[in-house]
């Protein structure tokens, strides 16, 4: 199945990207972004991730619905959905 990943703030600036389509099996939240992290390394890792777990100001959505809604990382993709990542961002 074809999944589509958007990537917004510093995340698309750092990975040179605004989205990228990952063709996987039957996976979840977690496992995509596992992939991801295997692709970009400490990059994204360093940005979304503190201490192994994804940190509490980043949000992900599936089809627009913020997984923390759902099942969270274990939240299950189906064909053609389209994860958003948006890393934490700083106001002031």
């Amino acid at each position: 199945m074809k999944i589509k990943v958007e990537f917004f703030a510093t995340l698309r600036e750092v990975l040179g990207m605004s989205s990228i389509e990952i063709e996987c099996e039957g996976t979840t939240i977690e496992d995509i972004l596992n992939l991801l992290l295997e692709k970009f390394g400490s990059v994204l890792e360093d940005i979304i991730f503190e201490r192994g777990r994804l940190k509490e100001m980043v949000k992900i959505l599936l089809n627009g619905k913020d997984i923390r809604g759902l099942n969270g990382l274990k939240t299950e993709l189906r064909d053609g959905d389209c994860v958003s990542i948006f890393p934490p961002i700083a106001g002031g």
